[in-house]
């Protein structure tokens, strides 16, 4: 039924901006006759325009000099017009495919995001094909490749994305707050202002993320019971259509990480579900931050250090000994508890900050910049590598245990800061490549659906596999193109009509971004 409604509002808000832009045609075309003519392509392709038209002010748009502007900014557009729109597949594909940075991102964060992205669906890839291999020996020999830590620590990759993410919030916070109109506004002034901007992100947030989430769940369990039905081969972790049926509500709510492994609805939503209770904390912390930052600075350092002692103590505890061949070892008390990840998320706020600070401007001497480079590859690359062949004893487990996380962190913020102020040479020529634009805004569908695509696969082929090397990268990137084709789906159909309706309906629109 959800699926049909969908269709239905999108093709009728297709059709509708097909008008709108008709209209237009002929009204430009009436005016300017003896002027360049204007196509329905190149008004299509016109991404001036097409900014306007998600903003629901088409109907003021006219021809100045054979280019398309705004001429009447006050007109107020009509809600249920700006609702239809946000279901339009042109408006929709031509904000997915826009190769502007656009006012809320910063441009290296979307390499770090596609290709964190790809890592963590070359481990899946690797960790699911293995539980139906023929040959049980292979993981056992290629774990003796230097390369395999790439696979075995992966869970960096999860780090990436908490740092990217404390990161802009916190940037984007600061930079919304020094907007004047925002700082004239009583709403935002005082204790009832601070409680109602709470409030209003985390309204946002929930909603944004939440309605396609639970989408994918849904489509998990039902898929999950059907091949549990009908094919021959049964994966140990697809258990779902029964842990969703009972505890959806769980991922719901957000908690599902406080409750065991085998209750666990879609496993792989321990990110999520850390992610948004990081965002409750870190709101709390940039509104304090924007009234008394010595007090925010305090709180920060205390659930930095705090972590950084509770993960040491755990390790202690649970006698965690990092290694290749069992990374997701002490997986309940370690690997996906908020108090063991908190910490790149932090850095990712400081980062954040400090950017908002400087306005993206530095000058920084060549030595320093070096150094920094250099430090920042080496620390990155040991702690990725620097498992080969080697067995920690209790103190350097608890170390690499409670400090590597963070530590990965800090080495991004070096390379995100050298991008943005100009100091990334050919590193933020890969990481802000604009043509990587598109695949980065599908993060967050290709994030919630990779896992089910790839149980797809391979239930779909009814018989175990002999892998090798070669063939799980064929499988990688058959995997890559299934999961960001499904994305650009889901992303079209639920995910930007949601993003559009809320940034209509948000009780505080100058934070719709946050």
């Amino acid at each position: 039924v959800c699926f049909v409604v969908v269709c239905i509002l999108t093709f009728i808000g297709t059709f509708y901006d097909v008008l709108l832009r008709y209209k237009v045609l002929r009204k430009t075309s009436d005016e300017n006759s003896d002027r360049n003519t204007i196509t329905l392509s190149t008004l299509r392709s016109n991404s001036k325009l097409d900014n306007k038209i998600t903003i629901s002010k088409l109907w003021t748009v006219k021809t100045h000099n054979a280019s398309l502007d705004v001429r009447d900014a006050n007109i107020t557009p009509k809600p249920w017009s700006e609702a239809l729109l946000s279901f339009s597949l042109f408006v929709n594909i031509s904000k997915l495919c826009s190769l502007d940075v656009g006012i809320d991102t910063l441009a290296p964060v979307h390499g770090l995001r596609f290709y964190s992205m790809l890592w963590v669906i070359l481990v899946h890839t690797c960790l699911i094909s293995n539980q139906i291999s023929e040959n049980k020996t292979f993981r056992n020999v290629v774990e003796k490749d230097f390369l395999y830590q790439t696979i075995g620590n992966s869970i960096y990759s999860v780090d990436t994305f908490f740092f990217v993410s404390g990161c802009l919030v916190t940037f984007l916070y600061y930079r919304t707050m020094a907007n004047k109109k925002i700082q004239e506004k009583k709403v935002t002034k005082g204790c009832l202002g601070q409680v109602l901007q709470f409030l209003a992100m985390i309204w946002y947030r929930y909603f944004r993320l939440t309605p396609i989430y639970l989408l994918v769940i849904g489509l998990l369990q039902v898929l999950m019971k059907w091949y549990h039905d009908h094919s021959m081969i049964e994966l140990p972790t697809a258990l779902d259509y029964e842990t969703c049926e009972k505890f959806w509500w769980r991922n719901a709510l957000y908690i599902n990480t406080y409750f065991n492994v085998p209750e666990r609805c879609m496993a792989w939503s321990w990110y999520l579900t850390n992610d948004t209770q990081f965002y409750i904390v870190g709101t709390i912390i940039l509104i304090i931050g924007a009234n008394f930052l010595p007090a925010a600075i305090f709180i920060v350092a205390f659930f930095l250090i705090g972590s950084w002692v509770t993960t040491a103590l755990i390790t202690l505890h649970t006698g965690h000994m990092p290694s290749i061949q069992d990374p997701f070892a002490h997986y309940e008390s370690i690997y996906d508890k908020p108090w063991t990840r908190i910490g790149p998320y932090l850095i990712g706020m400081i980062t954040g900050w400090y950017l908002f600070k400087i306005n993206c401007k530095a000058n920084m001497q060549k030595v320093i910049v070096v150094f920094s480079w250099s430090l920042s590859l080496i620390i990155l690359t040991s702690i990725i590598y620097g498992l080969h062949e080697t067995t920690f004893g209790p103190i350097l487990s608890v170390l690499y245990t409670a400090l590597s996380h963070s530590a990965w962190a800090i080495c991004l913020a070096w390379i995100l800061i050298a991008c943005v102020t100009g100091y990334g040479g050919l590193v933020n020529r890969v990481l802000s490549w604009k043509y990587m634009y598109p695949a980065s805004r599908l993060t967050y569908c290709t994030y919630l659906v990779h896992p089910l695509l790839i149980r797809i696969v391979i239930l779909q082929g009814e018989r175990s596999w002999y892998l090798s090397r070669s063939f799980l990268a064929v499988l990688f990137f058959g995997n890559v193109v299934i999961s960001y084709t499904v994305s650009l789906f889901l992303s079209l159909l639920f995910e930007a009509p949601v993003v559009s309706l809320l940034r209509i309906i948000h009780p505080l629109r100058e934070w719709k971004q946050l």
